[in-house]
């Protein structure tokens, strides 16, 4: 697992190896203070990638995307 603070966001990174040798990934964006396991606001599986280091790459950078995105929304957003 892989976690990084963007913002008031936290992004983390799971791995999978699968049965052909290849990497999955997937993210989770949620609320960074006081986030609770129902609190998620996004999750998303990405496609299979060659290797680990490529999967968590590839995921923390959308994952950190959609942080930021979320962040800027909400500011817009907020009168």
């Amino acid at each position: 697992m892989h976690r990084r603070i963007v913002g008031q966001y936290s992004v983390e990174v799971r791995t999978l190896k699968t049965p052909v040798g290849g990497w999955k990934a997937a993210y989770i964006v949620e609320p960074a203070a006081q986030a609770g396991p129902r609190d998620f606001v996004m999750i998303t599986l990405l496609d299979e990638f060659d290797d680990e280091r490529s999967a968590v790459d590839a995921a923390m950078e959308k994952g950190s995307r959609h942080a930021h995105w979320l962040a800027e929304s909400r500011r817009v957003c907020t009168p």
